[in-house]
């Protein structure tokens, strides 16, 4: 008997997730044109500073907090400024760039 209603249930489960995939939420979701205006996002900008030893990622975007952007957001564009760190620890003396959003250039509502 446990069967049976295991079997049963599993059979509604992907009836109802096979039917929101054909007549749902997602199909129809291509339906619905942009609505809002285009959003152009804020241009980065950054800024150079001088690493001492110790420093870290977490420690520099502490010191130089941006709260316009997320962590990931922060560190994909550090990546993008500074290549040469990537399969490398930040040591004493480096000349890096810290990205940080111009404030006032957003143009989303």
């Amino acid at each position: 008997m446990r069967t049976l209603l295991l079997a049963v249930v599993i059979f509604l489960a992907i009836h109802i997730i096979r039917i929101d995939f054909a007549e749902g939420t997602i199909p129809l979701a291509a339906f619905f044109g942009d609505t809002a205006p285009p959003c152009s996002e804020s241009p980065i900008d950054s800024i150079r500073v001088t690493t001492i030893e110790g420093d870290t990622i977490e420690t520099l975007f502490a010191m130089y907090p941006d709260m316009t952007m997320t962590f990931v957001e922060r560190l994909s564009t550090f990546y993008s400024l500074n290549p040469h760190l990537r399969n490398q620890d930040i040591i004493g003396g480096l000349s890096i760039k810290l990205p940080i959003s111009k404030s006032g250039q957003n143009n989303c509502n």
